[in-house]
């Protein structure tokens, strides 16, 4: 059984001020429209307040949409799920095996091509072996890479890394699953394959946490969402409910 919990998490990110590394000083958030405005600082380091106080109890079947503007928070909130992040207040539990689509290379080796890469994952989430030429056949067909599959993934643009990427979290039904839209680098034909893709996990007892503004999006994928404002938790429910909250704070 999958399952995550969050009781009261916060995530603060320390910006250390250093002469030496030239790091802007910034004492005021007050006129930023976007992003936390929750900033404190100890000594010459500040802190930013990305996420502050969100609860959240998720199990088997849970598809949630995390909804908000460009700096809500909703790329930290993913990151904490997948364990990037620990929290600095607050608790986090979650059983499962996560797989993170957070961005175009995030899981891929630049080195390593994309078979390799390939394998690596394979190795990482325990496919089954008896069942890697399906699994590998079923990324060739879904990537169309082709030759580009035996070359280093440094050479691809980020729409083929966004493929393999993708393909690579999609091949093997994770037992919780979080995407980043950002990771969207590709074509308006692979957004379509991708979207049809994800619909795969709807009939399985997992877990999907997807961070869109796409109202069509979410209601096609999801059964609730939860709406994010600087870094704070405003709503937790019904997917239309949560899009007129945000409109209407927008």
């Amino acid at each position: 059984m999958s399952h995550i919990s969050l009781r009261n998490a916060g995530v603060q990110l320390p910006i250390y001020d250093s002469h030496s590394l030239r790091l802007l000083r910034l004492p005021s958030f007050g006129r930023a429209k976007v992003g936390t405005q929750a900033v404190s600082h100890v000594g010459r380091t500040m802190i930013i307040h990305a996420l502050t106080d969100v609860s959240l109890e998720l199990a088997d079947g849970d598809r949630v949409c995390v909804i908000g503007s460009n700096g809500a928070g909703k790329t930290t909130l993913l990151r904490l799920l997948a364990g990037i992040y620990a929290p600095t207040s607050g608790s986090i539990g979650v059983q499962g095996k996560v797989y993170a689509m957070l961005g175009n290379s995030m899981l891929l080796n630049s080195d390593a091509t994309g078979y390799e890469n390939i394998r690596l994952i394979a190795n990482l989430y325990h496919w089954p072996k008896e069942k890697m030429a399906d699994f590998i056949r079923d990324i060739e067909e879904f990537t169309e890479l082709g030759e580009y599959l035996s070359l280093p993934v440094r050479i691809y643009s980020a729409g083929m890394q966004a493929r393999l990427a993708f393909a690579m979290g999609t091949a093997h039904s994770p037992d919780i699953l979080l995407v980043d839209e950002g990771i969207g680098a590709g074509d308006e034909h692979f957004q379509q394959q991708a979207r049809e893709r994800i619909e795969r996990f709807l009939g399985t007892a997992r877990i999907i946490v997807l961070a869109s503004h796409s109202v069509e999006l979410c209601r096609k994928i999801c059964t609730k969402a939860i709406l994010l404002s600087k870094g704070r938790e405003v709503f937790f429910g019904d997917i239309d409910q949560a899009f007129q909250l945000y409109h209407q704070s927008g």
